[in-house]
Order: C-alpha cells, then structure tokens, then sequence
C-alpha cells in the first residue's frame, strides 16, 4: 500500500518543479498551516487528499513520516519534487482511510473538506485515525467577499471546479459542522486575506466568463509576491478562505 512510485517525470513537470509548484492561495497559506501544525521529529502526519503531494513533501521534511493519500494518486503525482525516504503515497478515498484507528499524531485537510460527497464522513474517518487529543488543521472555502456576485455563479463554479461537496461554507456552518464531530476549536485565522482574495476573485472571474488560464501553474510564480503582502494583518477579518486548528475530543 505504501512506497507509491511516480511515473517518469515528463518534461513540464521538470519545468514546474523550477518554478515552483504551489498556487497563489496555497503558497499565501503554507507558513499559516505549518505553524499551526506544530510537527515534531517523532510524529506521523496524514495529508488526507494529497494532490500533487506539494505539502506531503515538505510535511516529510519536519516529522517522522508523511502520508499523502488522494483518490487521483496516479495522475497527481507525476510532479515529483524529488526523493523523501520519510514520504509515502497511497491511492485511496479520504472518506474512507485505509488506516489503523488513532494512527496519526496530526492530519492535514488542505482545501478538501468541500470537494468530498460526504463532508460529515470525512470529519469522522479523520477523528477515527487521530490519536487523542491530536490536533486536525483545515483549510476550507468561504463564500467570495470581494467579487460578491461570484456567489450567485455558485453551481456553476462548482461543476467547473469539480465539486461533488458544498464548494465552500458560511463560516459559522464550517465552525458548527466541526463541533458536531467533534473537535474543539483551537485558532481560526483568515488566508489569504482581502489582496490575495481580491486577486484571486478577479481570477476566478477571468477564468469562469473568458477562460483566461488563471489557474496555469506556470502562471503562479507571478503571483507570488501577493502571498508575501497579504500576509500582514487585517483589522476587517475577511478572506475567501479560512484556516482552522481543532483538537479531537472524545465522543
């Protein structure tokens, strides 16, 4: 189950690998996730939905083991960002984890609470292989705050993104949907904030009504220096996304 292989690295990949893989949005919230996260040497780590593996390979870097699991391995994963011996890939649903109970010191959902079918389902298989007292880190989608006409798009954005979920949640029906399964809130913080939602919108906006290829990962290293000024702080509280650390409880 574990040791998944990459294909042979094409030659786009070896160009994306230069670089810089991650997106604006996941580039603005890494520092925020990872410190929230707090790994040590002797922790094992679950990245439940992995995509191309981007935060599995770094998470690798700060703790004993990191397990990146995504239902489209083969297909993500032939942007390899180089050998890790503490990485391990696994080909599965994030509804239903193929792992022991209590098996993670920490687990890592980075923008897939609203892509899963099942959300509640989710919640629970991540409680299920947390160990107690173990801390869950989420990153989820907010409804737009800038380009609030966005919102009325909601279907079809969420058809074009992919999203057999909810595609993004009010954030007091985020906060209660983690209480009911429950995880005590630890630290909320917005990411990325008003600049990098602002951007991110008009993006979003291109793409949808002229197809404008904003999503290109060869287009993000672009936009990287955003992510370094919208990390200042915002007295307004908004962002498209937000950021969540949660303790699991017992039931």
């Amino acid at each position: 189950m574990f040791g998944y292989v990459p294909n042979k690295t094409p030659w786009k990949d070896l160009v994306l690998k230069v670089l810089g893989y991650p997106s604006l949005i996941r580039r603005t919230q890494a520092p925020i996730i990872m410190r929230m996260l707090e790994l040590k040497e002797d922790e094992v780590v679950l990245d439940a939905g992995c995509g191309r593996g981007f935060f599995t390979y770094e998470l690798a870097k700060m703790c004993k083991m990191s397990i990146g699991i995504d239902w489209n391995l083969s297909k993500g994963l032939s942007f390899a960002m180089g050998k890790q011996p503490k990485v391990a890939y696994v080909k599965g649903d994030v509804q239903r984890l193929p792992f022991a109970l209590e098996k993670f010191d920490k687990v890592l959902l980075s923008s897939v609470l609203q892509m899963a079918e099942e959300d509640k389902a989710l919640l629970r298989e991540c409680h299920r292989v947390l160990k107690r007292n173990k801390v869950l880190v989420l990153s989820v989608p907010l409804e737009y705050c800038c380009l609030k006409k966005l919102n009325f798009l909601k279907p079809q954005l969420k058809k074009r993104f992919g999203a057999l979920g909810k595609a993004y949640y009010d954030h007091d029906e985020v906060i209660e949907l983690l209480r009911n399964e429950n995880f005590k809130i630890i630290e909320i913080e917005y990411s990325p904030k008003k600049l990098g939602s602002l951007i991110f919108e008009i993006g979003v906006f291109l793409w949808h009504h002229f197809n404008f290829p904003f999503f290109s990962p060869f287009l993000f290293p672009i936009l990287y220096p955003i992510a370094y000024f919208d990390k200042f702080p915002d007295r307004k509280q908004i962002g498209n996304e937000v950021i969540i650390k949660v303790r699991k409880v017992l039931r």
